[in-house]
């Protein structure tokens, strides 16, 4: 005979892995990738990138730069791509080797909880194709 517990804590563990299973991934609710991309150079700060390679139609190759606003999907030939990618690499080889100490006494545990969201950022844009993926950056 099945107890009362046991069987409480089968059908929730079956509640929880149907709930995780349906719910996919960040990216596949938001977008599944670029399908079309710019060459205009984009004037806002970027914060990252991510490339995209042509997997499956309608996906094609892209070099996925993120700023404050949103995602543009760029084409990864365009004039101005290699010299940023180059840049923001730079930039983080520079912020990993000569981490910044605040003189202050703050410590990074109370700047982490006192800046983090529990909100989704949203991404809209008007030329270019927002794409709803985690960026990070990546070689190319």
């Amino acid at each position: 005979m099945v107890s009362c517990g046991n069987m409480l804590k089968s059908v929730l563990v079956a509640i929880v892995l149907v709930a995780v299973a349906e719910s996919g991934s960040t990216s596949e609710k938001l977008a599944s990738c670029c399908e079309q991309v710019t060459k205009q150079e984009i004037m806002e700060p970027i914060l990252g990138y991510l490339v995209q390679s042509k997997s499956v139609k309608p996906c094609v190759n892209a070099v996925i730069f993120q700023t404050e606003k949103a995602l543009f999907c760029v084409h990864p030939r365009a004039p101005w791509v290699h010299r940023k990618i180059i840049a923001l690499k730079q930039e983080k080889r520079q912020t990993i080797s000569s981490p910044s100490v605040s003189p202050s006494g703050v410590s990074l545990l109370s700047i982490i909880t006192s800046t983090a969201s529990t909100s989704l950022p949203s991404f809209s844009s008007s030329s270019e194709t927002p794409v709803g993926e985690n960026i990070s950056d990546q070689n190319v």
